[in-house]
């Protein structure tokens, strides 16, 4: 918890440093990002901080992420997964995600190097940044595709 803590109070002496005012409702937001890891919805920034303070807008709650990520605290995600499943992520160093198709589930992991370079090279081409998702089922949601699968195999063999 000290460490979650230490990570609130540099976010909120960034804000500072950046001429902002760290308000209740910021603070509060930016304690849900820290303590509860990465990859929230905006939605569910604004539930888990209602906890906090029942009157939290949501326009207060989408400024607010949308200024960190302008900041550089955390990364604003597209996913795929449509607009309103945007992610925000509070780790801002680089690295690729892992996305669940079935039950929204994202992971980090490490980013794989040497790509961007040659891509570069390759096609003269000046890459400044990138965003590597791979889509596909966690350990989770595979066992249900794999059960699943094994029912309807049973079930058309009955009929045979």
């Amino acid at each position: 918890m000290a460490s979650s803590m230490t990570s609130v109070d540099r976010v909120c002496a960034k804000l500072r440093t950046e001429g902002r005012r760290v308000t209740p409702q910021r603070r509060v937001i930016v304690e849900v990002l820290m303590d509860n890891g990465s990859h929230l919805t905006a939605d569910q920034v604004l539930r888990r901080a209602r906890r906090e303070l029942p009157d939290l807008s949501p326009a207060t709650v989408y400024n607010t992420l949308h200024e960190l990520a302008a900041l550089g605290v955390l990364q604003e995600l597209d996913l795929g997964l449509g607009l309103e499943q945007r992610r925000y992520d509070v780790a801002t160093e680089e690295h690729d995600h892992l996305v669940c198709l079935r039950c929204g589930r994202v992971e980090d992991v490490p980013r794989r190097n040497g790509l961007k370079g040659s891509l570069g090279e390759d096609h003269d081409f000046e890459v400044v940044d990138r965003r590597v998702i791979y889509l596909g089922y966690c350990p989770e949601c595979s066992s249900k595709n794999q059960t699943v699968a094994g029912s309807r195999m049973a079930s058309e063999n009955v009929g045979a």
